[in-house]
């Protein structure tokens, strides 16, 4: 799933490819990139992610930097959550951050970012894919405010660090205090092996979770001090850090009930389908692009489809893009992300669309799964709770 608009951007290349392929990595496309699926051992990258420290490094991830006095009242105007109090006239503070749609006027998600506020910069992580096209629609609605937008997504590279672990790693590795009531979004600036880093909290796997930004020439010191220091200096059974791909990560993600821009969603769908407006949304800011349609389904307090949680009756798994039924085989949704969750006795759960009738929890749908149609339990998100 994903808008025709980012097709045909062109890949940027990934700085830390090579070290992964000297670490026996082995790779998997994502749109036109090739991510990290697993450095080998995926039983243990998820086990780290769960209850140790994993390291997972982005190249799908890219960066839109703004900078000037109104760039904030600017994005307020243009995302789904609030960057700037109209009435006091103030805007996010240093260290904050807003998790955001960016939507057509017809309500449809057009993106999907994290905006990290720095002070003299607001960082918007989002989809690579999706950097250029945003800028260049945003600048449409550039007219008088002082606010200049760069692409960074040749300039800067992002990698995570997710587990109960991880705030111990960055703290030694950077040697800073983590504010112990860092929020997610929140934002801190460090220096990682000497190199100047942006860290800001995202808990995407139910664990505390960090991303590193910094600048691309200095993205493989900054991993290979991380692994030289926490990965190699440990016998087997001891490591403090691991280096994850994908699998893991993915597995993680979808217990934790985070859907993915791209993957889950699309330019097709509304912000409550998402079942993330929650955080995602502001109620409240007045209006901005697409604002007319969100309040409406607000104020219905009904949506046509949703993203839920499907737990399989038995252990067959099915895979994304399979469609999902009721007992009178009509058509009343499709999967969009599946795993196998070792947290949940192993068992085969998934993310997917599902018609009004059926998002209440406990309804019963039928979805295809090796070679055979099956029983699965419409669950509310997350499947594991971020406390286990």
């Amino acid at each position: 799933m994903m808008s025709q608009s980012s097709e045909n951007v062109p890949a940027i290349p990934n700085p830390l490819h090579d070290l992964h392929q000297q670490a026996g990595a082995e790779f998997q496309a994502y749109a036109q990139l090739e991510v990290v699926s697993t450095f080998g051992e995926p039983q243990a990258e998820y086990a780290a992610i769960r209850k140790g420290a994993a390291m997972i490094d982005e190249p799908q991830r890219g960066i839109l930097e703004l900078t000037g006095a109104d760039r904030l009242p600017f994005l307020n105007n243009l995302l789904t959550n609030e960057t700037w109090d109209k009435t006091s006239k103030t805007g996010l503070t240093p260290g904050q951050g807003r998790y955001a749609f960016f939507l057509n006027t017809k309500g449809r998600i057009v993106a999907d970012m994290n905006v990290v506020e720095r002070g003299d910069r607001t960082l918007l992580d989002m989809d690579a894919r999706m950097v250029e096209p945003v800028r260049a629609a945003f600048d449409k609605f550039l007219f008088r405010e002082q606010v200049k937008m760069v692409s960074r997504g040749g300039a800067l590279h992002t990698m995570a660090l997710h587990g109960p672990g991880a705030v111990k790693i960055l703290e030694e590795g950077a040697g800073v205090t983590i504010p112990a009531d860092l929020a997610q979004g929140g934002s801190y600036e460090a220096r990682l092996f000497d190199v100047p880093a942006v860290v800001w909290r995202d808990d995407a796997c139910g664990v505390p979770g960090f991303h590193l930004i910094v600048e691309t020439a200095s993205a493989r010191k900054v991993w290979m001090g991380l692994v030289a220091q926490f990965y190699e200096n440990h016998e087997p059974g001891h490591r403090r850090l691991r280096p994850v791909g994908w699998a893991a990560f993915n597995a993680t993600r979808i217990e934790a009930g985070r859907p993915i821009f791209g993957i889950d969603f699309d330019d097709s769908v509304l912000p409550a389908e998402t079942g993330q407006a929650a955080r995602a949304v502001s109620f409240t800011k007045g209006c901005y692009l697409g604002q007319e349609i969100v309040a409406r389904m607000h104020a219905r307090g009904q949506v046509a489809r949703q993203l839920v949680g499907l737990r399989m009756g038995d252990d067959a798994l099915p895979m994304a893009g399979t469609l999902i039924y009721d007992d009178a085989d009509n058509q009343v949704g499709g999967v969009t992300s599946s795993t196998v969750s070792p947290v949940l006795s192993n068992a085969c759960i998934a993310i997917g669309f599902v018609k009004k009738p059926f998002i209440p929890a406990g309804s019963i749908v039928n979805i295809p799964a090796e070679g055979k149609v099956r029983k699965a339990t419409v669950v509310e998100l997350p499947f594991v709770d971020p406390s286990h």
